[in-house]
């Protein structure tokens, strides 16, 4: 077979963090044909991973109220460990600067009860160089626009502290937001709040899309019974829209939002709700609700090269790939996947 043509049948590789039957943690970058190409043993629970642009290494990060983050080289080398400071703990996100230089990372500083978003210098043992303010509290996941500079922060509004373990400290006075950062000066550009009657819809989980649409996953922490629209979008410089699903999958999805990524093409938007079992599919254009596919457990949600095409992790122990139009092929594995997943390459 020519080369080139080979080069075209390579599986694709993600990343992602995973429990084993024995209860290890662990965090590895895998293809559905060959397994485990690396991974490193974790020393409790991670969350998310992000991958520093280039692609020659892949971060994992503590799940709250962790502290450890660990840089883990594509092909040779060792990992590199790095820690939140005494006074902080990681909320299992973060993201590189366009340049691979800097990489940021959503903070507690729990003695103030504030967000701050830490910045480490990738190319020097990720030691922490500085920091800025989240604009909230409970910063959790985060993006750079395609200009390279802007930073959207979803602030889950939620107040926690170590101490109380994952215990939430103020449900009735909770004030969730999206915000736009400078990166470059840490000045806050834009910040968005929901409606005051849903204040205690959690804004957790977020992705751009394409022209710089965020889409956004909610937890919604109010009254029982109640089942609000948990799928946002925002353009900047308008008001964030809520949209529905259908009165059925609405109910299914258990008020719950796990995960939100966008295909290679940045059109479809996949969202999962894990409590509930469902993937859910968008239409990026005309933020309009396309289906679901159903997977028990899942959570991790991944792109893959193909339009609306992506990687499901369960933490029942699947695998999957699936379509925007529900269609799902299982992979079976041996662990249990948690809420995250990325593409390597």
């Amino acid at each position: 077979m020519p080369e080139s043509l080979a080069a075209a049948f390579v599986p694709e590789c993600f990343a992602a963090a995973r429990m084993d039957d024995r209860g290890i943690f662990s965090a590895a970058m895998f293809d559905l044909e060959r397994g485990d190409l690396r991974a490193v043993e974790l020393p409790a629970r991670g969350h998310d991973v992000a991958l520093r642009p280039g692609g020659k290494e892949w971060v994992a990060f503590a799940r709250r109220p962790g502290r450890f983050g660990v840089a883990v080289p594509v092909g040779s080398g060792e990992p590199v460990w790095f820690a939140a400071k005494p006074d902080r703990h990681f909320f299992g996100h973060g993201v590189f600067s366009a340049d691979g230089r800097l990489l940021y990372t959503t903070e507690n500083d729990y003695g103030r009860g504030l967000g701050v978003i830490g910045v480490r210098d990738a190319s020097a043992g990720y030691r922490q160089i500085g920091e800025f303010p989240g604009y909230g509290i409970g910063p959790h996941d985060l993006a750079l626009l395609s200009d390279g500079r802007t930073m959207v922060i979803a602030n889950g509004g939620i107040l926690t502290h170590p101490d109380s373990a994952r215990e939430e400290l103020n449900i009735p006075t909770m004030q969730p937001s999206l915000v736009y950062v400078d990166i470059e000066t840490g000045d806050l550009l834009e910040e968005q709040k929901l409606a005051a009657d849903l204040h205690q819809l959690s804004i957790r989980h977020l992705a751009v899309a394409q022209n710089d649409t965020v889409v956004f996953g909610c937890q919604f922490h109010g009254p029982d019974g109640e089942t609000p629209p948990l799928i946002g979008f925002h353009a900047r410089g308008e008001k964030p829209v809520i949209v529905p699903t259908p009165a059925a999958t609405q109910l299914s999805l258990r008020n719950y939002i796990g995960s939100v990524t966008a295909d290679a093409a940045g059109g479809i938007v996949a969202a999962s709700a894990p409590k509930g079992g469902l993937v859910t599919y968008w239409d990026v254009a005309a933020r309009r609700f396309l289906g679901t596919s159903e997977l028990g457990d899942g959570c991790g949600l991944a792109p893959t090269h193909h339009s609306a095409s992506f990687l499901l992790t369960s933490g029942d122990g699947w695998l999957a790939t699936a379509q925007a139009d529900g269609s799902l092929w299982r992979h079976p594995s041996r662990y249990h996947w948690d809420n995250h997943a990325i593409l390597v390459r």
